[in-house]
């Protein structure tokens, strides 16, 4: 019994989150990474709809799940949903205490 209920929380902590949704305000270089530096893979066209995986703290940067196109990274400051940005960001820790991208 002890061994199944290791299994069952196992299994819940390896299951990835829910994507939110979120959509672009322009069109967005998508790259294969979270910074400037890395190169371009492909375009997000104003206004579509994609779903976020994760984000960088402070949100400036998002990983995309683009059914249109290649997954990669976007400039988060251009992308709305800032709900859906919250619910995959990581929280910081600050002062002791941790907040969740609020500022």
């Amino acid at each position: 019994m002890q061994k199944l209920i290791l299994v069952a929380a196992l299994l819940t902590l390896a299951t990835p989150v829910a994507a939110a949704n979120a959509r672009a305000t322009g069109n967005l270089p998508i790259r294969s990474g979270p910074g400037e530096f890395y190169r371009v893979i492909g375009t997000l066209p104003d206004g579509a709809r994609v779903g976020l995986s994760t984000c960088t703290r402070q949100q400036r940067w998002c990983k995309i799940i683009y059914g249109d196109g290649p997954d990669g990274w976007v400039a988060g400051s251009y992308l709305v949903g800032s709900a859906a940005k919250n619910r995959v960001s990581p929280p910081e820790f600050t002062g002791g205490f941790m907040t969740f991208g609020f500022r």
